[in-house]
């Protein structure tokens, strides 16, 4: 009984690893066909269930021959290993457009009020919920009492607290400024027209330096694949 508790733990151990062969492009493959595995399953996924299904069969092959790879001699290019890294960019493409899908059924989702595809997809760790903060935030004030949310009670927890730390401090510096008032109404019109105008440029900015900044990382990390491919190509001598 002890040996089959042994091989068992030890089996499930090497199914969760991953080839070490082509890392940067093999993990995320491999490690999003778990999740691409409970995504097949949404309803409002059907139309893409064929090609999620032909990915996860291509990943458990590839995954094979990346562990093949791996008992090879590192400094040795071989033709198995040209094979492995040509699945790998096959795959990656087929990840990126899973990927691409599941996006914009997330986002007609939201518009369709369809909160089972919201709450799953978020709960299945394909959708990022950061990256659709805005929209969430208004989206489970609209619905989180009728529906299930659950993987957004936190996050807007912590947007109510925000939104109260920012009213709390808004009362005080407005009590503040009543007292000033009461000697100067009129100046005090002008210095708040000016601060607001302020806020709103201060405001624009931070906005515009926060999309530079995604854009920036966006374009580092395309920049960055396309040197690891390009290291790839070289070491197994492909033009």
């Amino acid at each position: 009984m002890k040996n089959f508790l042994l091989l068992l733990t030890l089996s499930v151990s090497l199914f969760a690893q991953n080839p070490k062969s082509y890392a940067a492009l093999g993990d995320v493959i491999y490690d999003d066909a778990v999740k691409f595995e409970k995504l097949k399953v949404l309803p409002s996924m059907q139309e893409f269930t064929t090609a999620i299904e032909s990915y996860i069969a291509s990943v458990a092959q590839t995954k094979k021959m990346g562990f093949v790879i791996d008992k090879n001699d590192p400094e040795t290019v071989t033709v198995e290993a040209e094979a492995y890294l040509a699945e790998l960019r096959k795959l990656s493409i087929e990840h990126d457009a899973i990927v691409d899908s599941s996006r914009k059924r997330f986002t007609e989702a939201m518009n369709d009020e369809d909160s089972e595809t919201v709450n799953a997809m978020i709960s299945i760790g394909v959708i990022e919920p950061d990256d659709y903060k805005t929209e969430l935030m208004h989206y489970y004030g609209e619905f989180g009492e009728d529906h299930n949310l659950s993987t957004l009670d936190k996050m807007y927890a912590s947007h109510l607290g925000k939104q109260k730390g920012d009213t709390k401090a808004t009362k005080v510096s407005g009590t503040t400024g009543a007292k000033s008032a009461a000697a100067a109404p009129k100046v005090k019109t002008k210095v708040n027209q000016k601060d607001e105008e302020i806020k709103k440029r201060m405001r624009a900015q931070d906005k515009a330096k926060t999309e530079a900044l995604e854009r920036a990382v966006e374009e580092e990390k395309q920049e960055e694949k396309a040197k690891i491919l390009e290291k790839q190509k070289k070491e197994l001598g492909i033009k």
